[in-house]
């Protein structure tokens, strides 16, 4: 009669390892999200990444190209991230991944127009994909997490005259 209860609690021993298991290794969950936005016909800071993790945001800015402007230093900008924004960011890119997945590397002509160009990376366990784009378009199934990125690459974007 002992044996059942043993059986049982083995059973679900197994059955709880097993279920931790998958979830430290589901392919769809992000671990990090980078997004960049470059200017070809710029003066002064024309390119940006945002890298943003689980404990905070980064956001560097870089200035290229020629003339006025093109020696400005590096700019490095971080926020910390609250537990809730980044499992309100994860949920986003969780939720757009099968879009995302489907989405070629590049959309359209980015920067063809002098009219920018934009990348959204999603990085995490078995996932490491990039698409870019025209600066400012919309993604089918992707919008709700580019909105949450781009709101972020203004939060930590200084000021005008900065």
């Amino acid at each position: 009669m002992h044996t059942l209860p043993r059986i049982a609690s083995a059973a679900l021993t197994l059955f709880v390892l097993a279920s931790c298991q998958r979830v430290t290794t589901e392919p769809s969950a992000v671990t990090k999200i980078t997004s960049t936005t470059s200017f070809g016909m710029c003066m002064g800071y024309c390119k940006t990444t945002l890298e943003i993790t689980a404990t905070e945001a980064v956001l560097i800015r870089e200035a290229y190209g020629r003339g006025a402007g093109a020696d400005l230093p590096l700019q490095r900008l971080t926020t910390p991230l609250s537990a809730q924004e980044w499992q309100d960011l994860a949920a986003a890119a969780t939720a757009a991944a099968a879009a995302f997945d489907t989405l070629p590397e590049r959309i359209g002509c980015p920067d063809c127009a002098d009219g920018g160009a934009e990348s959204l990376t999603l990085v995490g366990s078995g996932r490491d994909k990039s698409v870019e784009f025209e600066y400012g378009a919309s993604l089918a199934g992707v919008q709700p997490l580019l909105e949450q990125v781009r709101a972020l690459r203004l939060r930590l974007s200084p000021s005008p005259g900065q």
